[in-house]
């Protein structure tokens, strides 16, 4: 009996249940110091956006746990395991780094607006005082983008190409901002003023982050599968071929989206801009995100 892919498991699990740990108390010391996250997920009334944004950590640790595991391996056990366990570390003080970047251009976009409670909008205020699931969800998508990018880092040079794979994780970022931007301007029907982060933070629409989610899971996954093997000089910010393909699928997306929201305005008389905006309908959210990232599923498995 060959005893040590059980050994491996039970040591990258410690890794990795370590890497949860650590996030949480990062998460609960550093990035909303001054709140309680234990009481927020523990306490007597659950709050369910405050555990989307931890998820998000989780689920990065989580991602990059396996992408490191599934990488090419070094020469011996140990050095894959110290590999491993330093690439976490890095990654996630990047991502704490990261996470007060955002909450900080959050403030600084909103100055001092206020919510429809009548509080100062802030990352962690909606997130802890407003409870507000729409936060808690289009947290989830930045993190979403986040990792993305991460996933194309190469922090210790394991590879040989650093430099190309780190132009390739600030590429994946620019690409996710682009799509918020893009899903905002044409799947949501928004402007300047009107804005997925105003639906997100100031009128609690949780359909709006629901459908950006299916969008930018949809677009990442597009992105990871044309991607070329890392090589001298080759990333995603010299490559113009790659982003006019990336936009002509999302554009095609759109348009086959706008195809059933008419055959489902012509069918069931209702107005899917309307249920996604006006009647904040969280359910066609879902299905809205379910239904777009399944179109980028076909063009994924016929590029595959």
């Amino acid at each position: 009996m060959n005893w040590q892919p059980l050994i491996e498991f039970l040591v990258y699990a410690g890794i990795g249940l370590a890497s949860f740990l650590l996030w949480w108390v990062v998460y609960d010391h550093v990035l909303t110091r001054g709140l309680s996250t234990g009481e927020a997920v523990f306490g007597r009334t659950p709050n369910v956006a405050v555990a989307l944004d931890v998820a998000g950590g989780f689920l990065a640790m989580g991602l990059l746990n396996y992408a490191v595991i599934s990488g090419p391996r070094l020469d011996s056990f140990a050095h894959d395991v110290e590999a491993t366990a330093l690439s976490l570390l890095g990654t996630l003080a990047l991502l704490g780094v990261l996470r007060m970047a955002i909450a900080a251009g959050l403030r600084l976009w909103f100055g001092h607006k206020r919510d429809a409670q009548g509080d100062e909008v802030s990352l962690n205020n909606e997130l802890f005082r407003q409870r507000n699931l729409a936060t808690g969800l289009f947290s989830t998508a930045l993190y979403l983008i986040l990792v993305a990018g991460l996933l194309e880092s190469d922090l210790l040079d394991l590879s040989g190409y650093r430099l190309e794979a780190t132009w390739n994780m600030l590429g994946v970022w620019l690409l996710g901002l682009v799509a918020v931007v893009l899903h905002s301007w044409s799947f949501l029907g928004l402007g300047w003023r009107e804005h997925i982060l105003a639906e997100s933070f100031d009128r609690n629409n949780t359909a709006a982050p629901l459908s950006l989610l299916g969008f930018l899971a949809g677009v990442l996954l597009l992105n990871h599968q044309l991607l070329p093997p890392l090589g001298e000089g080759q990333h995603l910010l010299n490559t113009p071929a790659h982003w006019e393909f990336l936009l002509l699928g999302m554009a095609s997306v759109f348009v086959l989206r706008t195809v059933l929201y008419w055959l489902l305005g012509g069918l069931l008389g209702v107005s899917v801009r309307t249920e996604l905006l006006a009647r904040r309908n969280a359910a066609w959210g879902v299905l809205d995100g379910a239904f777009v990232f399944a179109l980028f599923l076909i063009l994924i498995a016929l590029i595959a």
